[in-house]
């Protein structure tokens, strides 16, 4: 369960919180980069792609470079980021 977050001291909007990402509220968005051929073959992208599977139905929405792919899952809007989509 992630904990409690801990606003910057200088009043900034970023807020920091410690634990298991994947955790987070269903109402919470979770966005992360990946590479343009959507492989995900290494570090957080495996696990992205585990949780959430859908790696055709982002291949499928033939993003452009600077473009977001999104996946909904149970409720939850999942955010693929690249610079360049193939």
């Amino acid at each position: 369960m992630a904990g409690s977050p801990n606003e910057d001291p200088e009043g900034s909007r970023i807020t920091y919180v410690k634990g298991d990402l994947f955790a987070c509220p269903k109402t919470d968005s979770l966005a992360h980069c990946i590479s343009e051929d959507c492989r995900m073959g290494a570090g957080i992208a495996v696990l992205f792609k585990k949780k959430f599977g859908g790696v055709q139905e982002l291949l499928n929405q033939q993003k452009k470079s600077g473009e977001v792919a999104v996946l909904k899952r149970d409720g939850r809007y999942i955010y693929y980021l690249d610079w360049m989509w193939s």
